[in-house]
């Protein structure tokens, strides 16, 4: 991945010899704005004591020329031109990459599939898990204590509540259930002969419920009520958590750089001329996402040093370890007016959700 913009000038009779501190592409070659003269000019690059030309310009013909050279990181190298002609180079800077191996939302355990011990869990960190999209909460089953799915015959044997019932209570059980039937049948015509004029919705009374059916529904309203609470308490609280970080504290820095902090990170902070490791998001103020890494190998670059774009060498500066970011970067602060086509337009506001992984 290309990120941050390198370029080098070479004026005819000097060289350029540096030990590569951070890996970048040599792209496009072309003759400055001034010509000299007329003659051909050669650019030039030295890497392990061997010369190689890279391209040669000559003005009126050929003015500059498309390359695509790699240049690793430790790599002793050295530009310089012959003729008379200053020449431009340009390109951009790598991604390094390092042996970390954290994700950006979780552990790898998480990432590779590993169940969730949901008798072991807190209700925060399920609440958490489901803000991360790692659970659905619809496939959530709402616990109930009374529950007979897993009831079987074993279970029958051990418990109280179950028994087997002779012929005398059958019998006493059969007689009892005929007396309720027939009492309603007896009042009803007891009213019906106690006032004639009454019209018939009047005359007839709804049944009185046995205890034994009071105590059934009973527990039936208290079973809804208890799943209607659970219910009611589970969707609360995404909704206060969205509230929480509605009231994230957004800050203003050098440039119209906009930071929210959505999480608090621990330890030291990072300061400039260290390198760090980040996962990322980038996208632009549509939502449309340009470029992102969030697992594996984070992105390595020397804060400060101009390796990145300035939003970034502004707005990562304090962060901890662990701290997740979004930086709202204006155009001045990102590419500018000359965009990173086809992805990047000129003079794009860009949002990037980002989380420092190390530093060192």
């Amino acid at each position: 991945m290309f990120i941050g913009f390198w370029g080098l000038k070479i004026v005819p009779g000097k060289t350029y010899t540096q030990t590569v501190d951070a890996a970048f592409r040599v792209s496009n070659a072309s003759l400055s704005e001034e010509i000299a003269n007329q003659s051909r000019t050669s650019v030039v690059l030295t890497v392990h004591q061997k010369r190689f030309v890279l391209c040669s310009l000559t003005p009126g013909k050929i003015e500059q020329q498309t390359l695509d050279i790699t240049l690793s990181e430790g790599e002793e190298i050295t530009f310089e031109t012959t003729g008379d002609n200053e020449i431009h180079l340009v390109g951009n800077f790598i991604a390094e990459e390092d042996d970390s191996d954290d994700d950006m939302y979780g552990s790898s355990g998480e990432e590779d599939g590993e169940d969730i011990d949901f008798d072991n869990i807190t209700p925060e960190e399920l609440q958490d898990l489901i803000n991360r999209g790692m659970i659905d909460p619809s496939a959530l089953q709402l616990g109930d204590d009374d529950s007979d799915e897993d009831y079987d015959s074993e279970d029958a044997e051990t418990d109280d509540r179950i028994r087997e019932v002779t012929e005398e209570e059958e019998e006493e059980l059969a007689g009892e259930a005929m007396s309720e039937e027939e009492e309603p049948v007896v009042e009803v015509k007891i009213k019906k002969q106690a006032d004639k004029k009454r019209k018939p919705v009047e005359e007839e009374k709804e049944q009185p419920a046995t205890p034994a059916k009071q105590s059934k529904k009973a527990k039936q309203a208290e079973k809804k009520a208890k799943q209607q609470a659970e219910a009611a308490a589970a969707s609360e609280k995404p909704k206060q958590n969205d509230k929480a970080k509605a009231k994230a504290k957004a800050t203003t820095l050098q440039g119209g750089v906009v930071v929210e902090t959505k999480t608090e990170g621990s330890g030291a902070l990072a300061k400039k001329g260290q390198r760090v490791g980040m996962y990322y998001i980038g996208k632009l103020t549509n939502g449309k996402v340009f470029d992102q890494n969030t697992k594996g190998k984070p992105f390595w670059f020397r804060l400060g040093a101009g390796e990145v774009i300035k939003g970034w060498d502004t707005g990562i500066i304090g962060m901890k370890k662990g701290e997740e970011r979004r930086l709202t970067i204006p155009g001045p602060m990102a590419y500018g007016s000359r965009g990173a086509p086809p992805d990047i337009p000129p003079h794009a506001t860009l949002i990037f959700d980002i989380r420092l992984v190390e530093f060192k």
